[in-house]
């Protein structure tokens, strides 16, 4: 019989199981079911392991993209997206209103590099996804961040194989406007289904805090001041999540 090899296998140990136990009891006993004292908390420690002001948590990767996309209000205007990617990296530029507009890649490292960017740049590009491939940080990023800085470009980094990810000792998430990150089941960490944004902007991270919560001022206000979606984390993923980072150095130790 054939055997069939997974791309990854979540890590959860029996003691990191029962933690979970505890967490989601006490969340289900508080009645607080998102964007509570776990969420926070996870939001935080992310932060500090990325080295960035702000960790906006979200329901996944994808809508951690199209928030950052809706961040810049995209009208008409183009973004430039590796060929070598997951279809929501295009997607999320379409759902903002933008045009996507494939760049070749490097074949020696599958990633976006700095001749494509000026090759395929116009006068209509508003900004650049920089797709970390497997988890590698694009080997050119700093020459296209710096292309970005000269043309006034936001640069978005597509992180969601690289937590924990460095290059030149600067973090994954740390070298563009904003970096955006999936916790789906096949990624290095897990919160089942959820995504972070890391950012120093402190305009984005507030615009993702409304975009995320149905464009309300604030979680405990039913004003709406932008159009926004539910991609809201619960509780219990972010407990998952924070978990999952107290055991981080021992999963990224596998992956090495």
């Amino acid at each position: 019989m054939d055997r069939v090899v997974p791309p990854v296998k979540p890590y959860f140990p029996d003691e990191d199981i029962e933690q979970i136990k505890r967490d989601v009891e006490r969340i289900l006993r508080s009645g607080m079911l998102t964007l509570h004292t776990y969420t926070k908390e996870f939001e935080t420690q992310f932060a500090e392991m990325c080295g960035v002001k702000h960790a906006v948590a979200v329901n996944s990767g994808t809508s951690a993209l199209e928030i950052a996309m809706k961040s810049y209000k995209l009208g008409g205007d183009e973004v430039l997206v590796p060929t070598n990617t997951f279809s929501a990296t295009a997607a999320a530029v379409l759902f903002a209103g933008g045009k996507p507009i494939f760049t070749d890649i490097d074949p020696r490292t599958l990633c976006m590099d700095a001749e494509n960017v000026q090759k395929y740049m116009t006068s209509r590009t508003r900004g650049v996804i920089v797709v970390h491939v497997g988890g590698l940080i694009c080997p050119e990023i700093n020459e296209i961040r710096d292309i970005c800085e000269d043309r006034k470009l936001f640069l978005i980094e597509d992180a969601a194989h690289a937590h924990g990810s460095t290059f030149n000792g600067k973090h994954a998430g740390t070298f563009g406007d904003v970096g955006c990150f999936s916790f789906y089941p096949t990624k290095v960490m897990t919160t089942g289904e959820g995504g972070m944004i890391t950012t120093n902007d402190d305009e984005v991270a507030g615009i993702a805090k409304v975009l995320r919560d149905q464009g309300k001022e604030s979680f405990h206000s039913d004003r709406i001041v932008r159009l926004g979606y539910n991609w809201r984390l619960p509780e219990i993923g972010a407990a998952i999540g924070l978990t999952q980072l107290r055991r981080f150095p021992e999963i990224s130790d596998v992956l090495q």
